[in-house]
């Protein structure tokens, strides 16, 4: 529809929506940066004392610094700023980080769609929380896709292994490269990764051992794992069955199925030319597999989001965007009752609502499933019918 719209129009429409989501963002809007002050414990720590790094606290907030040694390293821009430049910083790092996002998504656009767009996103619960809390999740995702995605930069990968070495989850897309066997990008990724780890050691040995070989398991640090903001498979066993501890071997079982299948339909979706939603697939695995997956993270609904739309046929795909975009941004997760633990008595129904994001994603999932087996099919009638020919 914007394709039948002039500039000016655009503009207009992008300026509607800014306006609509300023109206509408204080209501829905948390947290006032926690997040981003844990980030700046860790870079001041790191200068003052290395040795007290994963151990040190704020008075308000009891949560530690969770990510390796180079993570704090990295933070420590961060916090030689005052904190309303710093909190300033990082909420521009991620609009900017959005309109990355967005660009990767769906290639060039005009700038007033790319404005509305990026507007829009805020109202997104995993973007606003991003926001709010003064999270890196929207930074690190552009950087993935822009590293995975745009295949022709001859340093390929090692964006994607600093990205690794700041906060573990994006090890993931290492997978991705090893099932497409896209090996110099995977050696550059693996070399990167590798390179932050070891200047860990050189800036905090003691500090950076201790992590490696005991906090980074000890998933007690990141809160509560039965909390309905946990979006990944151990959040849904711990809250269905009741086991604090963890989901245990069906976890286990269920990482082992996620993981496998998840990175056969990685494959197939990027050697049928499916970039964008070969990427958001491996993220998916991810957030299944972590055993804590915050709903925070789950900013890859928007380029999942996109693939999806581009896997269905262009007459559903508006009702489609409504009903995706629509329920990440109304957040079910947060309906029934929740903190405590009483996420332990959720009915059959409430369950449904408080997981849904996982319920969502395993929806989309099966849709580009069939869409892949469809290209599949059709991409093999075509090569019939040009050997015939």
């Amino acid at each position: 529809m914007t394709g039948k719209l002039g500039a000016s129009a655009r503009w207009w429409l992008a300026g509607a929506v800014v306006v609509v989501v300023g109206i509408l963002l204080p209501f829905v809007w948390d947290h006032a940066g926690a997040d981003l002050k844990v980030y700046r414990l860790g870079g001041s720590t790191i200068l003052a004392d290395p040795a007290t790094l994963y151990t040190a606290r704020l008075k308000e907030i009891s949560m530690p610094f969770t990510y390796p040694v180079f993570g704090a390293l990295v933070m420590v821009p961060v916090a030689l700023l005052p904190w309303a430049m710093a909190y300033s910083a990082a909420m521009a790092a991620s609009l900017v980080a959005l309109a990355v996002i967005w660009r990767m998504c769906l290639g060039d656009r005009h700038p007033a769609v790319l404005v509305a767009l990026v507007a829009a996103s805020l109202l997104l619960e995993p973007v606003r929380e991003t926001l709010s809390y003064g999270q890196i999740n929207l930074v690190l995702c552009a950087v993935i896709l822009y590293d995975v995605l745009d295949t022709k930069h001859p340093r390929r990968g090692i964006w994607l292994g600093l990205a690794a070495g700041i906060k573990l989850t994006p090890l993931v897309f290492f997978g991705l490269l090893l099932v497409t066997r896209q090996w110099k990008a995977l050696l550059h990724a693996t070399a990167a990764f590798f390179a932050t780890v070891a200047i860990g050691f050189l800036v905090a040995p003691r500090t950076a051992l201790d992590y490696w070989t005991n906090l980074l398991a000890d998933t007690s640090r990141i809160g509560g794992l039965a909390y309905s903001g946990n979006q990944s498979w151990n959040g849904y066993l711990i809250r269905l069955t009741g086991n604090l501890e963890g989901g245990g071997r069906t976890w286990q079982l269920l990482l082992a199925i996620t993981v496998l299948a998840g990175l056969y339909l990685t494959r197939v979706l990027w050697i049928r030319n499916q970039h964008l939603a070969a990427v958001s697939v491996c993220a998916m695995i991810a957030l299944y597999c972590s055993p804590v997956s915050w709903s925070h993270h789950w900013v890859w609904c928007i380029p999942l989001g996109v693939a999806l739309l581009q896997a269905i046929d262009l007459r559903w795909r508006p009702f489609a965007g409504v009903l995706w975009f629509g329920l990440f941004a109304i957040a079910p997760i947060w309906w029934p009752p929740r903190r405590d633990n009483r996420e332990l008595t959720w009915t059959f129904a409430q369950h449904l609502e408080g997981n849904a994001y996982l319920w969502l994603t395993l929806a989309a999932a099966v849709v580009l499933t069939f869409h892949a087996k469809k290209t599949t099919r059709e991409e093999a009638s075509r090569v019939v019918e040009e050997t015939a020919a």
